[in-house]
């Protein structure tokens, strides 16, 4: 499973958009879990239940600023031991800097940036370029759920409130920003190459009112040590195919911008999969079939556009490819799952 998050995320999300027991069990059965799974806090949930779960959320409430609403109401914890850490922070900033560090035990669903001057801090907030493919409206609603509950964060955190200087998003404009100016106190761009939410630093320089020193360094310590051991423990293969997911957009990436990615020479990340007794080529075709077919499960881009994204300039080989990997054609593979 490359693109996951854990049960407690949407476990809470469930319980904040569903309003019975009949709408829970609809819920789950929308992401092909059980009822039950909701309390597995070990679990994680693949991209693909991720947005079964956002779609029938969008259905049951008929809330269009489904997203917002989720996210104001959302505090640290639903992000698991890393919003834990968050509560023994010195201020809201470092508060921050610790989700962005710890991402990868909560989420892959999302890439966490944030950059930094004497007055601004601008956090970044990018749902996988699959997941934008699947279902973009869900994603949209990823991302109001992030600047939503960032602002939460911020007055559960230090007990103040503060706003946003600007809110800028990838998508295309909504009809009503109503909501988003009532939550943000400003008024949202859209159409932007990134998806950005805009601090004034002094804003974020708020002390936490659980400071403390010994829990903080704890935690701290508790969860490099888990990223240490999930880095260890996977397969170098493993780790190409990540990098290979995370960096396609309008083509797929070669092996030479791949091991610039991974800081080795491309000889380096050959030989290393030779040892795994596999290659880039044999690498590159199972994520190509893991996203063509998830594209065509779910995705609204024709077969031509899927072709394209993934490289081939003529869709004719990318269904001769297809073919190779299903045993059947792109369009009877997309038959198949309706």
């Amino acid at each position: 499973m490359q693109y996951w998050v854990i049960m407690p995320v949407m476990r809470n999300l469930i319980l904040l958009g569903a309003k019975s027991d009949a709408d829970i069990a609809s819920i789950c059965r929308a992401g092909k879990i059980s009822p039950q799974d909701l309390d597995n806090h070990e679990m994680k949930v693949s991209l693909e239940t991720n947005i079964g779960i956002m779609e029938a959320l969008l259905h049951i409430t008929g809330d269009k600023n489904m997203g917002l609403h989720l996210g104001e109401q959302a505090t640290p914890p639903i992000i698991g031991p890393a919003g834990h850490l968050q509560y023994s922070a010195s201020d809201v900033l470092s508060a921050f800097k610790k989700i962005i560090q710890f991402t990868r035990t909560f989420t892959a669903l999302y890439d966490f940036s944030f950059e930094e001057d004497n007055h601004e801090i601008r956090l970044y907030f990018e749902p996988v370029q699959l997941w934008d493919d699947i279902s973009p409206e869900t994603a949209r609603h990823g991302v109001d759920i992030s600047f939503a509950a960032a602002v939460n964060f911020i007055k559960v955190l230090s007990g103040r409130s503060s706003y946003p200087l600007k809110v800028s998003y990838k998508y295309p404009a909504v009809s009503d920003v109503s909501e988003h100016e009532r939550i943000f106190r400003c008024r949202p761009v859209f159409n932007r190459s990134r998806s950005c939410i805009v601090f004034d630093r002094a804003s974020l320089q708020l002390p936490v009112l659980g400071h403390n020193p010994q829990l903080n360094s704890a935690m701290e310590a508790m969860l490099r040590e888990k990223v240490q051991e999930s880095q260890e423990g996977a397969r170098f293969s493993v780790k190409v195919k990540e990098v290979m997911l995370n960096n396609y957009e309008s083509d797929f990436p070669q092996l030479e911008s791949i091991a610039l990615t991974l800081n080795i020479t491309t000889r380096t990340l050959q030989r290393k999969l030779q040892k795994e007794n596999t290659s880039y080529r044999e690498l590159t075709d199972a994520v190509k079939y893991e996203v063509a077919s998830a594209l065509l499960r779910h995705g609204e881009l024709t077969v031509s556009e899927i072709s394209y994204r993934l490289g081939y300039s003529d869709p004719a080989t990318f269904g001769k490819a297809f073919k190779q990997w299903s045993g059947v054609s792109p369009l009877g593979f997309r038959k198949a799952c309706e």
